[in-house]
This record gives C-alpha cells, sequence and structure tokens, in this order.
C-alpha cells in the first residue's frame, strides 16, 4: 500500500513538475481549436477566425501556463486532411502527447440543427479512435468550447439536451469534459481547471498516450519526408505540365495572329488593287491612254494643231 502511495505521489509529482506538458487539440474546423490554444497559452499565438479555416499543417506552440512548461499543438480539420498531417501532431507534441482534447463547441438552445450540428462533430471522436486505436482515448477529454453560449445552463444540462450522440461520446471519454469560455480569457480559473483534470486523466491511463521511442519518431518523420517528397514531385510535374499548355497556347496565339495579320495585309492589298483600277476608270480616254503608253490617233486634218502633217504631203 505504502509503494502504491508512493508510487502516485512520484507521478503527481512529474505531471505537477516544470516538464512539458504536451496537448493536441484535434476537432472539425471552426470548432474553436485556435481559440482555445489561445486561452490555454493566454496569448495570441494560433491563427483564429476565418483565416484559420485555411490551416493545411500542424502548429505548434510552448509556454508557461501555471508554473508549468505547456507545449500546445494546433491541426487542421480532422475529418478532411491527411493521415500523415495528422500524425505529425503526435512528433510535434514530444513527450507526448499526454492529452488529446477533442473539440467541440456550444451552441446556442434556440438554434434549429444544434443537433445535427453536433452530431458531425461527435464524428472527429470516431476519427480519434480510428487514427490512434483505444489507447489514445484513455487520454482524450472533450473541450467545449464557446462556453458563453451556455447562458446560465450547466454544461451538463447541455450535454443531456444535446442527445444521444454527444452522451455516448462523452461517456466513452470517460466522463471527462471540461468546457472554455474564450470570450473571457482573463478567467486563469477555467485554465487551471482544465490542466488538474489533464493531470488526473494521465495519471488514470497511466502516462502519457504511446511514450513515443526515437524510431517511432524517425519512422513517422520518414513517412512524412516521403509524403513531402511525393507532394513535391506531383508538384512539379503539375508545373511541368501547366508550363506546356501555357507553350502550347503561346505557340497557337501567335499562329492565330500571324494568319489575321497575313489575311488582313491580303484584304489591304486586295482593297487598294480595287481603289487603283476605279481610279483609273474615272480618267479621260486620252489621259488613260497616255498613261497606257500609247499615242493619241489622228482624226483632223493637216492643218489640225493636234496632228502632225501627212506624210503624203510632207
Amino acid at each position: 500500500m505504502a509503494a502504491e502511495q508512493e508510487a502516485e505521489e512520484t507521478v503527481s509529482q512529474e505531471l505537477h513538475s516544470a516538464s512539458e506538458l504536451g496537448i493536441v487539440l484535434l476537432g472539425k474546423a471552426e470548432a474553436g481549436k485556435s481559440s482555445a490554444g489561445n486561452t490555454i497559452l493566454d496569448r495570441e499565438e494560433f491563427r483564429s477566425g476565418f483565416i484559420s479555416k485555411r490551416m493545411m499543417q500542424c502548429e505548434k506552440r510552448t509556454g508557461e501556463v501555471s508554473g508549468r512548461r505547456v507545449t500546445v499543438v494546433d491541426t487542421p480539420d480532422l475529418l478532411n486532411t491527411a493521415r500523415v498531417e495528422i500524425e505529425r501532431c503526435v512528433s510535434l507534441s514530444a513527450p507526448g502527447p499526454h492529452a488529446f482534447l477533442l473539440v467541440i463547441p456550444v451552441y446556442p438552445k434556440e438554434m434549429i440543427d444544434r443537433e445535427s450540428l453536433v452530431e458531425e462533430y461527435c464524428k472527429s471522436f470516431d476519427k480519434v479512435q480510428e487514427l490512434f486505436g483505444e489507447r489514445a482515448v484513455r487520454n482524450t477529454m472533450i473541450l467545449f468550447t464557446h462556453g458563453h453560449y451556455l447562458r446560465g445552463r450547466t454544461i451538463e444540462q447541455h450535454i443531456e439536451e444535446a442527445g444521444e450522440e454527444l452522451q455516448q461520446r462523452v461517456e466513452k471519454c470517460g466522463n471527462r469534459y471540461h468546457v472554455l469560455n474564450n470570450k473571457n480569457r482573463s478567467d486563469r480559473t477555467q485554465i487551471t481547471q482544465l490542466l488538474d483534470k489533464i493531470d488526473n486523466m494521465v495519471k488514470g491511463s497511466g502516462g502519457c498516450y504511446l511514450p513515443i521511442s526515437s524510431e517511432i519518431y524517425q519512422e513517422v518523420e520518414e513517412r512524412i519526408r516521403l509524403k513531402e517528397q511525393e507532394l513535391n514531385e506531383k508538384h512539379k510535374e503539375e508545373l511541368s505540365r501547366k508550363e506546356e499548355e501555357m507553350k502550347q497556347k503561346y505557340e497557337e496565339e501567335q499562329r492565330r495572329r500571324e494568319e489575321e495579320l497575313t489575311e488582313k495585309l491580303r484584304k489591304q492589298m486586295k482593297e487598294e488593287e480595287l481603289e487603283k483600277e476605279a481610279e483609273e476608270s474615272k480618267l479621260p480616254v486620252r489621259r488613260r491612254d497616255s498613261i497606257d503608253g500609247r499615242r493619241p490617233s489622228c482624226k483632223y486634218s493637216f492643218y489640225s494643231p493636234d496632228c502632225q502633217f501627212n506624210s503624203k504631203f510632207s
């Protein structure tokens, strides 16, 4: 009994020491993951709001929280991101992660499609199981954001009203949950309580999730490297294809312009010839003959000033 108590005290001391605590925020886009990370670290570290929807990679930030060194890893949309990118969060959260926080927002009670939205966010829990296995569930806690929408209700009342889907996920998480009001970041009590709940969860699960060896980290990093290499090669191929398409379009455009210019010059020359013929047709007969190089015929008497003297009389 004494040995067990001593072991618990040792674990408790380790958890509350200045050693790094690894937290990974998981969930769908717009769940409030980035805002939750900012609230935990008590400063603007992650891009939140509309711009956060475009986040395609994990982001890691570290800070001191309640006298402890805490690392928070923000992740992209859990349901619409490649597995290799989600696995990156594991390597970023060394020596953990100690806790997976599955972020689900609180919706106003009067919202019509609230239950369907909650069910959609519950799919994130199933994705955690799929990616990391049952072992991860023992280190998973549901973190409710947008706590200001409770409006006097307790989080327990919200869970009950939200429907069976959410209730089942909460039970699978061992009824571990916490609620954050990101609009009241000055209330640090909600963060100290969250860390206490994480400590109890880690102690109950026997430590951080999957104490990862250097070999496993290397394996994950190698998979990430190969994936990035594959993406880079695809990107180069795509660039080469687009360059070839642009070249072909340019050459086709040049040929088209040359043909148009040639046709335009041909029409212009034809019009000039027609204009010239039209001008010549308007000249007097004598002038036209002169232009043609022929002398006028003499139809007058040899006394006419316009004719040369007839050779007969010369």
